[in-house]
């Protein structure tokens, strides 16, 4: 038997809050259907404001409501932000009128006994649905560590949410009205709640984050996955069909919190990225997708090793045809990027007071490495002459001097893209022929793109994010690797908490 149960706001949007609790609950059984309201009800209660609300006004307004609405809406839950009470109580966390199919909660200081609104949300949601179905069920006033404890001592609450206990009384009535798909339901319900927990070390499924997630993390990998996990080390794993991610919620600038997930790619290359993309996309659906790690990059006077690059469109280079004579043509593919993705770009050098800590040694976790120039080109210089002086002025520019010492910079440019390692300057002249401005050239951006374009709807913003691990035409020493991942982890996670990337 399906419940179906309509969770309206009242007072303020707190839509938001409500459909992450909502959509945890119900991907993990099928017995309760929670929901909002439908798009055109939505905003029924946002004008009934009060500065305490008082319950027989909200059982009113609920029973509006279903009138207003019309059809079969047999349980309704009010979310409130601010004091509730009844005639007999002057504090609750939420009170019901069971017979009528109503039920009420309030947001209101929840963080002073929960450690997310979450499972806040999910315990009352399922403590008003289990009394929907057997209105007759009565809260403990004695504290039973039951999940009807009546919680006279707000602080009890701690122990409900962490136990997910019910009481053998309470089970015994439950059992009277529940079948045994539903009781399935329950406990389904009860231990994703927990699961919620600052201190459960259970593995969420995937799903259960899918309206709690913005950002989308993806690295290829080993080391640019370790640097990307190093900055955000409070997280918990999920597992979805294909792949399991690690998922942060990271409190931003303006106080509100984004939720963050990180996954690696099995393999290097554009099919296997595109394949990450498109699960990340399905299974979670975040409203931007990061691909953070190294790239090689073309040589400019304006960055070298360890800086990064932020693609502001992409030359895909990956349909090429053989020749006869050994001759390779290539057919430049991609485009701009997301006009959001162009919007943040755009605007960044007016906000870099908001990240400008995201280069320091303290951030990156190691210093910028040092490197020596020759008066000529020597042995780590590859390419025909005039490829190794561009080399050699651009090393020479980011590394002689004051350079030495400088911290590492981002620039916002193109990036060249294809199913290929590029280390050969001849290739990296062809494709800079028509990709005039381009910066870096690296091997996933292209089935990042197309996993948006496709499986996104089009809406999905991307963004690589590529620190520079090497210059085509240097032969670099090994820590510029370490360097550079670091580099593209710091500024990847400094945008997030700066509240750039939203």
């Amino acid at each position: 038997m399906l419940y179906h149960i309509e969770i309206l706001s009242f007072g303020d949007d707190l839509d938001a809050e409500i459909l992450e609790a909502i959509n945890i609950l119900n991907a993990v059984q099928s017995d309760f259907e929670f929901a909002l309201p439908p798009e055109r009800l939505r905003s029924f209660g946002y004008n009934f404001v009060r500065e305490e609300y008082v319950t027989t006004e909200l059982w009113e307004q609920l029973e509006a409501y279903r009138k207003a609405a019309r059809g079969p809406r047999p349980y309704l839950i009010a979310v409130v932000a601010q004091k509730l009470r009844s005639h007999r109580y002057k504090n609750l966390f939420g009170s019901r009128r069971a017979a009528g199919g109503f039920a009420a909660i309030t947001l209101r200081d929840w963080h002073l006994y929960a450690d997310f609104h979450r499972s806040f949300l999910c315990y009352y949601f399922i403590r008003y649905a289990l009394s929907f179905v057997s209105p007759s069920i009565k809260a403990h006033v004695e504290t039973l560590d039951c999940l009807f404890d009546f919680k006279g001592n707000k602080h009890d609450l701690e122990k409900s949410l962490s136990s997910g206990r019910i009481c053998q009384q309470h089970t015994q009535e439950l059992n009277e009205a529940l079948n045994p798909e539903t009781k399935k339901s329950v406990r389904e319900m009860v231990s994703i709640m927990k699961a919620q927990h600052a201190t459960s070390t259970q593995t969420l499924p995937a799903k259960t984050l899918k309206k709690a997630t913005q950002i989308g993390i993806i690295a290829i990998r080993p080391d640019e996955f370790s640097a990307v996990l190093e900055h955000f080390p409070e997280r918990r794993s999920a597992e979805g069909r294909n792949r399991f991610y690690e998922h942060a919620r990271i409190p931003v600038r303006d106080g509100a919190e984004i939720g963050v997930a990180i996954t690696k790619s099995f393999e290097q290359g554009q099919v296997a990225a595109q394949a990450a993309a498109n699960d990340m996309i399905r299974e979670l659906a975040p409203q931007w997708i990061l691909l953070v790690g190294i790239a090689g990059g073309i040589p400019n006077a304006e960055y070298s090793l360890g800086d990064v690059v932020l693609s502001s469109r992409v030359h895909d280079f990956s349909v090429s045809a053989a020749l006869e004579g050994g001759k390779l043509e290539h057919q430049q593919q991609g485009g701009p990027a997301h006009i959001e993705v162009e919007k943040l770009l755009a605007y960044l050098p007016a906000k870099e007071h908001l990240f400008k800590t995201w280069n320091s040694a303290q951030s990156l976790g190691m210093e910028r490495p040092v490197e020596t120039i020759p008066e000529e080109p020597d042995d780590r210089y590859y390419g025909d002459e005039k490829w190794k002086s561009s080399v050699h002025n651009s090393i020479e520019a980011n590394f002689a001097g004051r350079a030495a010492h400088r911290p590492p910079r981002y620039v916002v440019s193109p990036v060249m893209t294809a199913n290929t390692l590029v280390k050969d300057t001849e290739l990296a002249r062809q494709w800079g022929q028509s990709a005039r401005h381009a910066s870096a050239v690296e091997m996933e951006l292209g089935g990042i793109y197309v996993a948006a374009r496709h499986d996104g709807g089009g809406s999905t913003r991307v963004l690589a994010i590529r620190g520079l691990s090497d210059i085509v035409g240097y032969k670099r020493r090994p820590e510029w690797t370490a360097f550079a991942c670091k580099s593209a982890a710091s500024l990847a996670y400094a945008l997030i908490a700066a509240g750039l990337i939203k």
